[in-house]
Protein backbone atom coordinates (compact mmCIF):
# COMPACT_ATOMS: atom_id res chain seq x y z
CA UNK A 1 0.00 0.00 0.00
CA UNK A 2 0.90 3.67 -0.66
CA UNK A 3 3.45 3.89 2.27
CA UNK A 4 5.94 6.93 0.95
CA UNK A 5 6.35 10.10 -0.86
CA UNK A 6 9.34 10.82 -3.01
CA UNK A 7 10.31 14.60 -2.28
CA UNK A 8 11.81 17.17 -4.58
CA UNK A 9 15.07 16.46 -3.33
CA UNK A 10 15.20 12.59 -4.20
CA UNK A 11 14.92 11.26 -1.23
CA UNK A 12 12.33 9.26 -0.55
CA UNK A 13 10.46 9.29 3.31
CA UNK A 14 7.53 7.40 4.78
CA UNK A 15 4.61 9.53 4.21
CA UNK A 16 4.08 9.55 7.98
CA UNK A 17 7.46 11.39 8.30
CA UNK A 18 6.57 14.28 5.87
CA UNK A 19 3.16 14.90 7.89
CA UNK A 20 4.79 14.97 11.13
CA UNK A 21 7.98 17.63 10.59
CA UNK A 22 9.62 17.91 7.04
CA UNK A 23 13.16 17.15 7.56
CA UNK A 24 14.46 19.30 4.37
CA UNK A 25 15.81 22.75 5.12
CA UNK A 26 13.45 24.28 2.33
CA UNK A 27 10.50 22.92 4.29
CA UNK A 28 6.54 21.20 3.12
CA UNK A 29 7.06 21.18 -0.65
CA UNK A 30 3.20 21.53 -0.39
CA UNK A 31 1.23 22.24 2.34
CA UNK A 32 -0.26 19.71 5.40
CA UNK A 33 -3.60 19.07 4.37
CA UNK A 34 -2.72 18.70 0.72
CA UNK A 35 0.20 16.00 1.67
CA UNK A 36 -2.51 14.31 4.06
CA UNK A 37 -5.47 14.32 1.37
CA UNK A 38 -2.61 12.76 -0.51
CA UNK A 39 -1.51 10.44 1.50
CA UNK A 40 -4.71 8.86 2.28
CA UNK A 41 -5.15 4.81 0.58
CA UNK A 42 -7.61 3.02 0.99
CA UNK A 43 -6.51 -0.41 3.27
CA UNK A 44 -7.79 -3.42 1.80
CA UNK A 45 -10.62 -5.32 3.36
CA UNK A 46 -10.90 -8.29 1.51
CA UNK A 47 -13.60 -6.88 -0.89
CA UNK A 48 -12.42 -5.06 -4.47
CA UNK A 49 -13.83 -1.99 -5.03
CA UNK A 50 -15.37 -1.48 -8.93
CA UNK A 51 -12.52 0.45 -9.56
CA UNK A 52 -9.76 -1.74 -8.09
CA UNK A 53 -11.95 -4.42 -10.71
CA UNK A 54 -11.76 -2.38 -13.77
CA UNK A 55 -8.22 -1.62 -13.47
CA UNK A 56 -5.35 -4.38 -14.41
CA UNK A 57 -5.31 -7.49 -12.03
CA UNK A 58 -1.53 -7.35 -11.32
CA UNK A 59 -1.54 -3.49 -10.90
CA UNK A 60 -3.82 -3.79 -8.19
CA UNK A 61 -2.35 -6.91 -6.34
CA UNK A 62 1.06 -5.03 -6.36
CA UNK A 63 -0.49 -1.98 -4.89
CA UNK A 64 -1.88 -4.12 -1.98
CA UNK A 65 1.08 -6.60 -1.76
CA UNK A 66 4.42 -4.15 -1.46
CA UNK A 67 5.02 -0.95 0.03
CA UNK A 68 5.12 1.68 -2.83
CA UNK A 69 5.93 5.44 -2.90
CA UNK A 70 4.85 8.30 -5.27
CA UNK A 71 5.59 11.99 -6.63
CA UNK A 72 2.93 14.47 -4.53
CA UNK A 73 3.41 16.38 -7.69
CA UNK A 74 1.81 13.77 -9.56
CA UNK A 75 -1.77 13.49 -7.48
CA UNK A 76 -2.51 17.51 -8.80
CA UNK A 77 -4.85 16.56 -11.00
CA UNK A 78 -6.54 13.57 -8.90
CA UNK A 79 -6.30 16.71 -6.15
CA UNK A 80 -8.71 18.22 -7.86
CA UNK A 81 -10.78 15.72 -9.14
CA UNK A 82 -11.55 15.33 -5.40
CA UNK A 83 -12.13 18.73 -4.91
CA UNK A 84 -14.85 18.88 -7.72
CA UNK A 85 -16.65 15.96 -6.26
CA UNK A 86 -16.72 17.09 -3.06
CA UNK A 87 -17.95 20.73 -3.98
CA UNK A 88 -21.16 19.24 -6.00
CA UNK A 89 -21.77 16.68 -2.83
CA UNK A 90 -22.00 19.58 -0.84
CA UNK A 91 -24.79 21.02 -3.23
CA UNK A 92 -26.57 17.71 -3.48
CA UNK A 93 -26.98 17.35 0.48
CA UNK A 94 -28.80 20.69 0.27
CA UNK A 95 -31.53 18.95 -2.01
CA UNK A 96 -34.14 17.09 -0.99
CA UNK A 97 -34.98 15.08 -4.20
CA UNK A 98 -31.85 13.79 -4.83
CA UNK A 99 -28.99 11.17 -3.32
CA UNK A 100 -25.12 11.53 -3.18
CA UNK A 101 -22.13 9.82 -2.52
CA UNK A 102 -24.21 6.39 -1.99
CA UNK A 103 -22.12 3.68 -0.71
CA UNK A 104 -23.28 0.35 -2.31
CA UNK A 105 -21.97 -2.92 -2.65
CA UNK A 106 -22.82 -6.48 -3.05
CA UNK A 107 -21.05 -10.23 -2.62
CA UNK A 108 -18.16 -9.39 -4.85
CA UNK A 109 -17.58 -5.95 -5.10
CA UNK A 110 -18.33 -2.26 -3.33
CA UNK A 111 -18.40 1.25 -4.86
CA UNK A 112 -19.42 4.95 -4.35
CA UNK A 113 -22.62 6.57 -6.69
CA UNK A 114 -22.02 10.13 -7.06
CA UNK A 115 -25.18 11.05 -7.83
CA UNK A 116 -28.74 9.84 -8.08
CA UNK A 117 -31.83 11.62 -9.12
CA UNK A 118 -35.39 11.50 -10.03
CA UNK A 119 -36.16 10.57 -14.07
CA UNK A 120 -38.70 12.89 -14.77
CA UNK A 121 -39.50 11.19 -17.65
CA UNK A 122 -39.70 7.84 -16.00
CA UNK A 123 -42.19 7.58 -12.57
CA UNK A 124 -40.40 6.25 -9.54
CA UNK A 125 -37.20 5.60 -11.83
CA UNK A 126 -33.62 7.15 -11.28
CA UNK A 127 -31.00 8.76 -12.93
CA UNK A 128 -27.79 7.67 -11.97
CA UNK A 129 -25.11 10.16 -12.73
CA UNK A 130 -20.77 10.10 -12.60
CA UNK A 131 -18.69 12.81 -11.84
CA UNK A 132 -14.99 12.94 -13.71
CA UNK A 133 -12.75 15.21 -14.19
CA UNK A 134 -10.34 14.39 -17.42
CA UNK A 135 -8.12 16.10 -19.67
CA UNK A 136 -8.72 16.80 -23.15
CA UNK A 137 -6.72 14.01 -24.41
CA UNK A 138 -9.12 11.32 -22.59
CA UNK A 139 -12.11 13.37 -23.50
CA UNK A 140 -11.39 13.28 -27.24
CA UNK A 141 -10.69 9.06 -26.69
CA UNK A 142 -14.04 8.59 -24.73
CA UNK A 143 -15.95 10.69 -27.66
CA UNK A 144 -14.31 9.24 -30.56
CA UNK A 145 -12.90 12.81 -31.00
CA UNK A 146 -9.80 12.50 -33.80
CA UNK A 147 -8.01 9.33 -34.36
CA UNK A 148 -7.38 7.72 -30.95
CA UNK A 149 -8.77 4.91 -29.75
CA UNK A 150 -11.36 5.44 -27.31
CA UNK A 151 -13.08 1.64 -27.00
CA UNK A 152 -11.48 1.04 -23.67
CA UNK A 153 -11.90 4.17 -21.96
CA UNK A 154 -15.84 3.90 -22.98
CA UNK A 155 -15.91 0.27 -21.74
CA UNK A 156 -14.23 1.12 -18.27
CA UNK A 157 -16.78 3.51 -17.50
CA UNK A 158 -19.59 1.57 -18.69
CA UNK A 159 -18.52 -1.35 -16.73
CA UNK A 160 -18.20 1.16 -13.88
CA UNK A 161 -22.04 3.21 -14.19
CA UNK A 162 -23.25 -0.37 -14.63
CA UNK A 163 -22.06 -2.13 -11.09
CA UNK A 164 -23.16 0.56 -9.53
CA UNK A 165 -26.34 0.46 -11.71
CA UNK A 166 -26.99 -3.18 -10.28
CA UNK A 167 -25.73 -2.10 -6.68
CA UNK A 168 -28.34 0.35 -6.67
CA UNK A 169 -31.32 -1.30 -8.00
CA UNK A 170 -30.63 -4.16 -5.11
CA UNK A 171 -30.65 -1.55 -2.82
CA UNK A 172 -34.05 -0.23 -4.26
CA UNK A 173 -33.35 2.40 -6.78
CA UNK A 174 -34.49 1.72 -10.40
CA UNK A 175 -32.00 3.22 -12.84
CA UNK A 176 -33.58 3.93 -15.96
CA UNK A 177 -30.28 6.47 -17.36
CA UNK A 178 -26.63 6.51 -16.73
CA UNK A 179 -24.53 8.92 -17.52
CA UNK A 180 -21.23 10.83 -16.77
CA UNK A 181 -20.91 14.39 -16.65
CA UNK A 182 -17.44 15.57 -17.77
CA UNK A 183 -15.49 18.80 -16.54
CA UNK A 184 -12.20 19.30 -19.03
CA UNK A 185 -9.60 20.42 -17.18
CA UNK A 186 -7.79 22.14 -19.62
CA UNK A 187 -11.03 22.97 -21.03
CA UNK A 188 -10.64 26.28 -23.28
CA UNK A 189 -6.95 26.68 -24.25
CA UNK A 190 -5.35 25.90 -26.86
CA UNK A 191 -4.50 22.04 -25.84
CA UNK A 192 -8.02 21.39 -25.92
CA UNK A 193 -9.15 23.08 -29.26
CA UNK A 194 -6.13 21.25 -30.91
CA UNK A 195 -7.62 17.71 -29.42
CA UNK A 196 -11.09 19.13 -30.92
CA UNK A 197 -13.00 19.32 -27.31
CA UNK A 198 -14.45 22.93 -27.60
CA UNK A 199 -16.41 22.75 -24.32
CA UNK A 200 -15.81 23.46 -20.17
CA UNK A 201 -18.11 20.60 -18.84
CA UNK A 202 -20.81 18.78 -20.57
CA UNK A 203 -23.25 15.85 -19.93
CA UNK A 204 -23.31 12.65 -22.01
CA UNK A 205 -24.72 9.31 -21.99
CA UNK A 206 -23.74 6.31 -20.34
CA UNK A 207 -24.96 2.67 -22.48
CA UNK A 208 -26.54 -0.10 -20.21
CA UNK A 209 -25.22 -2.96 -20.56
CA UNK A 210 -26.66 -6.26 -20.09
CA UNK A 211 -26.98 -7.46 -16.16
CA UNK A 212 -25.54 -10.72 -16.59
CA UNK A 213 -22.24 -9.62 -19.07
CA UNK A 214 -21.81 -6.87 -15.87
CA UNK A 215 -22.29 -9.84 -13.19
CA UNK A 216 -19.76 -11.79 -15.24
CA UNK A 217 -17.25 -9.14 -15.52
CA UNK A 218 -17.00 -8.28 -12.16
CA UNK A 219 -17.54 -11.97 -10.65
CA UNK A 220 -14.12 -12.64 -13.26
CA UNK A 221 -12.21 -9.61 -11.87
CA UNK A 222 -12.95 -9.60 -8.48
CA UNK A 223 -11.98 -13.78 -8.22
CA UNK A 224 -8.64 -13.19 -10.20
CA UNK A 225 -8.10 -10.17 -7.65
CA UNK A 226 -8.72 -12.15 -4.38
CA UNK A 227 -7.49 -15.67 -5.34
CA UNK A 228 -3.95 -13.78 -5.96
CA UNK A 229 -4.27 -11.93 -2.49
CA UNK A 230 -4.90 -15.06 -0.69
CA UNK A 231 -2.21 -17.21 -2.90
CA UNK A 232 0.43 -14.73 -2.65
CA UNK A 233 0.89 -15.58 -6.45
CA UNK A 234 1.58 -12.57 -9.20
CA UNK A 235 -1.34 -12.26 -11.35
CA UNK A 236 -0.44 -12.82 -15.12
CA UNK A 237 1.16 -9.66 -17.15
CA UNK A 238 -2.17 -6.98 -17.40
CA UNK A 239 -3.30 -7.31 -20.52
CA UNK A 240 -2.15 -5.34 -23.52
CA UNK A 241 -5.73 -3.22 -23.73
CA UNK A 242 -5.60 -2.79 -19.81
CA UNK A 243 -1.72 -1.49 -20.26
CA UNK A 244 -3.47 1.21 -22.36
CA UNK A 245 -1.49 -0.55 -25.61
CA UNK A 246 1.33 -0.35 -23.54
CA UNK A 247 1.53 3.21 -22.22
CA UNK A 248 0.42 2.81 -19.06
CA UNK A 249 3.91 0.88 -18.11
CA UNK A 250 5.79 3.91 -18.62
CA UNK A 251 4.50 6.46 -16.68
CA UNK A 252 1.03 5.90 -15.00
CA UNK A 253 1.65 2.83 -12.91
CA UNK A 254 2.96 3.01 -9.21
CA UNK A 255 4.17 -0.31 -8.76
CA UNK A 256 6.29 -1.00 -12.06
CA UNK A 257 9.52 -2.00 -9.97
CA UNK A 258 7.29 -4.47 -8.74
CA UNK A 259 6.26 -6.26 -11.99
CA UNK A 260 9.49 -7.87 -13.96
CA UNK A 261 7.83 -6.48 -16.86
CA UNK A 262 7.31 -2.88 -15.72
CA UNK A 263 10.76 -2.79 -14.81
CA UNK A 264 12.14 -4.03 -17.69
CA UNK A 265 10.31 -1.81 -19.43
CA UNK A 266 11.43 1.26 -17.21
CA UNK A 267 15.08 -0.11 -17.10
CA UNK A 268 14.97 -0.13 -13.03
CA UNK A 269 16.13 -3.24 -11.17
CA UNK A 270 13.46 -5.52 -10.34
CA UNK A 271 12.22 -5.31 -6.54
CA UNK A 272 9.58 -7.83 -6.60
Amino acid sequence: MLKCFECPDGETRPIKTCLERCPRPDGRCLNLPTLVDIGNTRIWQGKPSTTQCINPTRMEYLKIKYDYSIQPQHMAFALLGTRHHSRLEAVAKQLETVQSEIRLGDEFTTGIADLLEPDPDNDGSWILTDYKTWGSVAVAKFLGIGTINGDRSRFDLEMQLNNYRLMAQSRGFPISKLQVQITVRDGGVVAAYKNKVDFKIGLFPVKIVDDEDVLYYFLDKSSALVDAINSGVLPPLCPYEERWNGNRCKGYCDVFRFCPEGAKTNRVEFEG
